[in-house]
């Protein structure tokens, strides 16, 4: 995968190479933007095409400042020339720019593909979604160490002893973080805590106090304080695990209860709080389910019509995008085609390694969830490897 942020250069020369193979699309066409809004407009309508694609705005050094993308190149560029804009930052942009790159692709998920890659690569300064620094997805994870915790974050280190996701939506996910520490009686102090389980019988009396109010509120068992145990506070952070990978879901049932419970004796504030923790962990666990769907049924090849009545595959691996080829029509490809299928075939599920694949991956779960007939044109590694030894 195309990763490498562009370097700056002193003309825009085009917008680069790509995870989707060239048949997807055409050539990238330039056009001076005219003074006069009507002129502009005739220019679209004369040079534009009516077909999905991306497009780049230059500014008056040559440099790109805006990328965006749309199932109808002309129809959108239009609406950036209309006599009432549809909105100011449309305004800033036309005003900021100097010339127009369109690049037609031949299906609208390949222009969300490649709109995202352009984004990574150019760092444009009026995008604001898809920035590697801006609006990150990020992983939820379970610590290591003597007294593990949920925390979330973009880059997954050492400190990790479990990681899952991407999840999009930073403050939901702070928020679901939360609310898993708390629900599970997960300590959220810093990690330079000294922590000190009570597992042997002690002669006397624990002198020791818990550091925060949150023991004494019944959300934390205390182990900055020795008063639990290991075993009880290592039982704890398995159930937090069996919660995100979907395997018991019992919190959020047993949540509902002690809310309803609370409001019932009047205990108004604590049932919005455990409303609110309801809350946050059923959208986590939406989202955790559909990363859960993307790995179990997401794996093949995904056919996409390609220019020149070809068709390109799109190499899927729990929803990551791994390549893309042609539809083999030749010996030598098929033998290209086999190679690379049973390599991703033969891959572990992991994580992205980075902003741009967990984007993509996000794209990819999203695009088969607002367009389910999607999932049946899926190919399974097997069947598309036979396919390519037949025409071998």
């Amino acid at each position: 995968m195309t990763t490498l942020i562009q370097q700056r250069s002193p003309t825009f020369a085009g917008f680069g190479k790509s995870i989707l193979v060239q048949q997807t699309r055409a050539r990238l066409a330039r056009h001076q933007i005219p003074e006069d809004r009507l002129e502009a407009r005739t220019m679209l309508h004369d040079h534009c095409p009516l077909t999905p694609g991306v497009y780049g705005w230059l500014d008056n050094n040559q440099q790109i400042c805006y990328i965006g993308k749309s199932k109808s190149l002309r129809q959108r560029l239009l609406t950036y020339f209309a006599k009432t804009p549809a909105d100011k930052k449309a305004q800033r942009i036309v005003q900021h720019s100097q010339s127009l790159v369109w690049e037609p692709m031949s299906d609208e998920l390949l222009a969300l593909i490649r709109e995202q890659e352009l984004i990574y690569r150019w760092r444009p300064e009026f995008n604001t979604q898809g920035q590697p620094t801006k609006r990150q997805p990020a992983f939820i994870c379970i610590s290591g160490g003597l007294a593990p915790n949920a925390y979330f974050t973009r880059r997954i280190t050492d400190k990790a002893a479990h990681a899952f996701g991407p999840v999009a939506g930073t403050g939901r996910l702070r928020a679901a973080v939360e609310s898993i520490n708390q629900s599970f009686h997960l300590r959220d102090c810093p990690d330079k805590t000294k922590f000190e389980f009570n597992n042997q019988p002690q002669l006397f009396a624990n002198p020791r106090t818990a550091k925060c109010i949150r023991y004494e509120l019944g959300s934390c068992p205390g182990p900055c304080a020795g008063i639990c145990s290991k075993g009880h506070y290592h039982g704890l952070v398995e159930q937090a695990i069996e919660f995100i990978r979907g395997k018991d879901d019992r919190i959020l049932s047993l949540l509902d209860q002690q809310m309803k419970a609370a409001s019932e004796s009047q205990l108004f504030e604590r049932a919005t709080i455990l409303r609110d923790h309801m809350n946050n962990l059923g959208w986590f666990d939406r989202r955790m389910k559909a990363l859960r769907t993307a790995e179990r049924k997401f794996n093949g090849v995904l056919p996409i019509a390609a220019r020149k009545n070809r068709t390109a595959w799109l190499i899927l691996k729990g929803g990551r995008i791994m390549g893309s080829t042609t539809l083999p029509d030749s010996p030598k490809r098929a033998l290209t085609a086999i190679k690379q299928l049973t390599e991703v075939a033969a891959q572990k599920q992991r994580l992205p390694a980075n902003i741009l694949e967990m984007h993509l991956q996000l794209i990819v779960i999203a695009w088969f969830r607002k367009h389910t007939a999607v999932k049946k044109t899926l190919i399974p590694f097997d069947e598309a490897i036979r396919f390519c030894e037949s025409q071998a």
